[in-house]
């Protein structure tokens, strides 16, 4: 069911699956009146896989309307579409009609699916990180960071989480080069020490004769970073 076209399967001999709105009931406003546009960005999706699903027969109820520019468009009303939201439909996995990644939405588990919807999810984590910690807040930590400023303290400086600093750096190599330069500054033995990139280096030592803090200079991270990936494989 999951291959190429439909075109061969019969619609009675497809499963009931929940409406593609289903997910995005609560976000309906019922008071409201919807044109398509309005519905792809409720559902995340482009206009023109919702005009597909329109004329599929998967948002039916809609009211065609004359456009002010010539042409018609479609419109819903808010109780219109949460009724669709709460009422099973079946599905035809049409991969001529629709894209993969809205197949991929309504169910569909086929490779090519599965893989649009790999790529799309990592361009919007993407997009997402670019939005929240762009270039000039990147340049302002990498700032801070060489002048000593511990990784954690410059993200809180220039408002950005720790997770989306180390977030962007597992995905944006020439970043992390950046940050793993900047973050030599922070090296509490020095990079020529055989304490360097060790256990007792990353951990430090609280009490005894000569306390030293813990380490969060490159060297050490680099240990505790390759620590972590081992365990994870053996795990």
């Amino acid at each position: 069911m999951c291959g190429g076209g439909s075109k061969g399967l019969a619609v009675s001999r497809t499963p009931s699956r929940p409406h593609p709105l289903a997910a995005y009931a609560e976000k309906i406003d019922v008071e409201a009146v919807y044109t398509l546009r309005q519905v792809a960005g409720l559902m995340e999706l482009a206009p023109s896989s919702v005009q597909a699903m329109a004329r599929h027969g998967w948002l039916p109820g809609s009211r065609v309307r004359p456009h002010a520019r010539g042409g018609r468009r479609y419109t819903w009303t808010g109780k219109q579409l949460l009724r669709l939201a709460n009422r099973p439909i079946r599905v035809a996995f049409d991969h001529e009609l629709f894209s993969p990644t809205t197949l991929y939405r309504v169910g569909c588990r086929c490779q090519t699916c599965v893989d649009a919807h790999t790529v799309e999810s990592r361009e919007r984590r993407h997009r997402l990180s670019d939005e929240a910690f762009p270039e000039e807040k990147q340049k302002r930590l990498l700032g801070l960071v060489a002048d000593q400023m511990p990784v954690a303290e410059a993200a809180a400086a220039v408002g950005v989480t720790l997770g989306q600093v180390y977030g962007r750096a597992n995905w944006d190599p020439s970043f992390a080069e950046e940050l793993d330069e900047a973050a030599w500054s922070l090296c509490v033995l020095g990079p020529d020490s055989p304490g360097c990139s060790t256990p007792s280096g990353y951990r430090g030592y609280a009490r005894g004769r000569d306390p030293r803090p813990a380490c969060r200079g490159t060297g050490c991270r680099e240990w505790r970073r390759e620590t972590s990936q081992q365990a994870r494989a053996a795990a």
